[in-house]
């Protein structure tokens, strides 16, 4: 029965992949740009909220990959019975976020709202559509696997609540961060600067 696991996974990973792409691909255009204009693009200064969604993606992807290497090297059994390992874990957790919310969203609610132009808000509102994609790959990832992989027993440890909810909290956040880089990427290849 774990034979199919890694294929289901590797299926939910490429519809992911086919998602975000049409998503993508749907997004309005306004047209291709010139090499000079896109030369001209080049040499402008990157925008506040684009080099804060680079601090946001920095930093989440730094938490997710601590806490995961931990994970992967202790076991979820390990980490649930050791207080210390756990309370380790939750601060890692919890540093990360203060970090991503110092990075990205307080400068955004301390008078950064009214500094942003028309282009970071159409980037801004369609930040989510990436960061919904992500956790619904991250939900099905999470079900497939855990449903597998404790299908004989009936039930999935308590552990693996907590773990999926801090991972589709750091994953939301991530999201965000890559929609709006993503949504710079998509601005400046179609011209809109």
């Amino acid at each position: 029965m774990m034979v199919w696991l890694p294929v289901v996974l590797i299926a939910v990973v490429v519809l992911g992949v086919v998602a975000v792409a049409l998503l993508v691909k749907s997004m309005p255009k306004r047209g291709e740009i010139s090499a000079q204009d896109r030369a001209e693009m080049a040499a402008t200064p990157m925008p506040p909220l684009q080099k804060r969604a680079w601090w946001g993606l920095s930093v989440t992807v730094a938490t997710l990959a601590t806490i995961s290497v931990i994970l992967i090297d202790r076991g979820a059994a390990t980490y649930w019975e050791n207080d210390s390992l756990r309370l380790t874990v939750v601060g890692i957790f919890m540093g990360g976020l203060f970090a991503y919310v110092g990075t990205l969203v307080l400068p955004l609610l301390k008078g950064g709202l009214q500094r942003l132009d028309e282009r970071d808000r159409i980037v801004l509102s369609r930040a989510g559509s990436i960061q919904s994609v992500l956790v619904l790959i991250a939900l099905a990832g999470w079900l497939i696997t855990l449903a597998e992989r404790f299908h004989e027993q009936g039930a999935i440890p308590v552990v693996y609540l907590y773990l999926i909810f801090g991972s589709i909290v750091l994953i939301n956040l991530l999201g965000q961060s890559l929609g709006i880089l993503l949504g710079y990427w998509m601005g400046s290849a179609n011209g809109e600067g």
